[in-house]
């Protein structure tokens, strides 16, 4: 788990140079247990091996680095704050002495000072919480791994000559055991007073709950989405029934219709005396239809199915137009022209008859 820290040691006797500047070759930080209070007010104690601490790429990560007048409240420093910050450089790597690192550092303000002579390094750890015992019998909670330094702070003297601050990616507090001047935040209208580390805190968590909100926000509208598309879905299969309704309705009135017509071709197929038509599909009756008309020498080979509709309708029009004729010469006859098999009507019968007895009593008068 990365966290930062901070560590401080007390600032000895400085040179100024010509120009003004402080240089000095402090001691930075050490190796050994480290004591960090929780949140809950309870003591952590954090192992710095030495092979951690003077681990070569660690030491060359204080070179260059920054010096601030106390920690920033953004917790690192970074090219957004360095200009703002800054008031000296980390000269030279880290260099072990003894227990201990010291560096080459210059602080290009020395007036900004005041009466500040402690320094603490803010640095970068991973830490590994697997407690234990140091070589020479100091238990511990967890070991501080992978250190990079970040900046170089210097702070007010501290009551206990070291200063446990808060811990920037606010799950672990750094306690200042030093009074000082608290800095202000504003919560809901009402402005507080807070350390710079606390309020640091709050921003970060207050970003957080931002970025927390806004994936809510998302979330809801992705809900919203998915909500409308079900509402859409439910529609539709509430819709079903319905359409489902309409269907059977059309088929049933095709049906209706296909059997009618069915029904239909087969009657125009006795009226043309073809025989077994109920074994024929449609199209084979509609050509013996055509063929009793125009002879079997008619060839439907090649003929596409609206040729044959329509010199199908075209023979069903001749066979009307012959019937039509035949009837209107039936009824211009004289009754007893007639052929014996036509039904006549009661008028024609009654006729017929008066008839009949008429030429019966002549037929009898001559032959007396």
């Amino acid at each position: 788990m990365a966290v930062t820290r901070f560590d401080s040691v007390a600032l000895p006797s400085a040179r100024i140079d010509a120009d003004g500047f402080l240089h000095d070759q402090p001691i930075l930080t050490r190796s050994g247990v480290f004591i960090y209070r929780n949140p809950d007010g309870s003591m952590r104690r954090e192992y710095r091996p030495p092979e951690e601490v003077f681990r070569a790429d660690s030491l060359a990560s204080y070179k260059g680095k920054p010096i601030t007048i106390r920690h920033p409240t953004e917790g690192d420093v970074t090219p957004k704050n360095a200009r703002k910050v800054s008031v000296g450089t980390i000269l030279s790597e880290g260099r072990q002495d003894g227990e201990t690192v010291r560096a080459d550092i210059v602080i290009h303000d020395p007036a900004a000072l005041g009466s500040y002579r402690e320094l603490s390094v803010g640095y970068r750890v991973d830490y590994d919480p697997t407690p234990g015992t140091t070589p020479d019998g100091q238990p511990y909670d967890g070991v501080q791994r992978n250190i990079e330094t970040n900046h170089l702070s210097v702070l007010p003297r501290g009551k206990a000559g070291r200063i446990a601050r808060l811990n920037l990616d606010g799950e672990e507090i750094f306690e200042n055991e030093e009074e000082k001047p608290m800095a202000k935040i504003r919560l809901d209208g009402i402005e507080y007073e807070a350390a710079p580390e606390v309020i640091n805190a709050l921003n970060k968590e207050s970003k957080r709950a931002d970025e927390a909100e806004g994936k809510v926000t998302e979330t809801q509208k992705r809900l919203d989405s998915v909500t409308a598309e079900k509402d859409g879905l439910q529609a539709k299969v509430d819709g079903y029934p319905a359409e489902l309704e309409k269907v059977r309705k059309d088929a049933a009135e095709a049906l209706a219709e296909n059997v009618k017509a069915r029904v239909e071709l087969i009657y125009t197929a006795a009226g043309f005396r073809i025989d077994k038509a109920e074994e024929m599909t449609d199209q084979e009756i509609k050509i013996a239809v055509i063929k009793a008309v125009r002879g079997d020498s008619f060839d439907p080979a090649g003929k596409s199915d609206a040729y044959l509709d329509a010199a199908f309708d075209l023979a069903k029009s001749d066979k009307r137009n012959d019937a039509m004729a035949d009837q209107r010469k039936k009824a211009s006859a004289p009754p007893n022209q007639r052929q014996d098999t036509e039904e006549l009507s009661a008028a024609e019968r009654r006729q017929q008859m008066i008839e009949d007895q008429k030429n019966a009593y002549k037929g009898d008068k001559g032959g007396k």
